[in-house]
């Protein structure tokens, strides 16, 4: 009877294909009661390492939408119609008399816990992300008091953590909505002053992505619009001794956004007639908050 008992198993798929019922080993255990089946080649982990096995899933003659197929599917996140989407994903297999096949509660389970943990690990990035900026920001402030001395290794700190962790949640965030390119977020994130600006702009993007995609393209006037009051607001502090170097970060750092938002704004499908970037870019980027102004102004920014 013990051979009878049924363990699982954590596999990874290396190769579908849908092969003859005839292709079934003799005595294959579970049913597979069709005219073809789906080959599963999947590698098992193994105390000791891993073997290659066969799993064998019935290929429905009458459609995929209520077979066992569908099920196996549905807990790797991909639709009833594309078996061959099962390539490369991770599964958990069920044996009995030593063969094999996929263990869909098992399955659902596993994918279940990863989202669960990518989840986490996006939460964490992002908290790392807005600490990154706030600690340059801090840099950017004691640079104009008389612990200037601290700014620079901040400032190193800050490009650090920013390039790291805006590289590794852009190359983890895959969504139907958005799916950034981790090199240029990166590369941003490298860069003192320049990269507050684009970790803001990421977590607006990331945020307006995640909670309601159907704005996704209005996000960058908004960003634009709180650019232009933090370059007005940062103007005004810094005509005061007392709040200079609070002044002078929030204005430098405005200043810093505005080409930043107008390059992505310029890029989103919200504008009715795309404006030509190059010359906004740069008045953004000479103008700061000025020409961030002048831009949605004369753009269909404010419609």
């Amino acid at each position: 009877m013990a051979s009878r008992e049924s363990s699982t198993n954590r596999a990874l798929v290396r190769r579908v294909t849908r092969v003859p019922a005839e292709d079934v080993p003799d005595g294959y255990p579970f049913d597979v009661d069709a005219d073809h089946a789906l080959e599963l080649v999947v590698e098992r982990r193994r105390a000791d390492g891993s073997e290659t096995v066969r799993a064998f899933e019935a290929w429905p003659s009458g459609g995929h939408a209520s077979s066992r197929l569908a099920r196996v599917l549905d807990a790797v996140g991909e639709p009833a119609g594309s078996p061959g989407a099962l390539d490369g994903e991770r599964v958990v297999l069920e044996s009995r008399d030593g063969a094999y096949r996929v263990d869909v509660d098992g399955t659902y389970a596993l994918h279940e816990e990863a989202t669960r943990a990518g989840v986490n690990t996006h939460a964490l990035a992002e908290l790392v992300v807005a600490a990154g900026a706030l600690v340059g920001l801090f840099a950017f402030f004691l640079a104009w008091t008389p612990l200037e001395r601290a700014a620079v290794p901040l400032a190193a700190l800050a490009a650090v953590v920013l390039a790291a962790s805006l590289g590794y949640d852009a190359w983890q965030t895959r969504d139907r909505a958005w799916t950034p390119h981790p090199l240029p977020w990166t590369a941003g994130g490298a860069v003192p002053v320049l990269n507050v600006a684009v970790a803001v702009a990421y977590l607006a993007r990331k945020a307006v992505a995640v909670d309601d995609s159907a704005d996704a393209d209005r996000v960058w006037r908004d960003v634009l619009a709180g650019t232009v009051v933090a370059f007005a607001v940062g103007l005004a502090l810094a005509a005061f001794d007392l709040t200079f170097p609070l002044g002078a970060t929030v204005f430098a750092h405005a200043w810093a956004l505005a080409p930043v938002a107008v390059f992505l704004d310029g890029r989103s499908a919200r504008h009715e007639h795309a404006p030509k970037r190059a010359p906004w870019l740069a008045g953004a980027v000479v103008f700061g908050g000025a020409g961030a102004l002048v831009y949605l102004l004369r753009t269909d920014g404010l419609q």
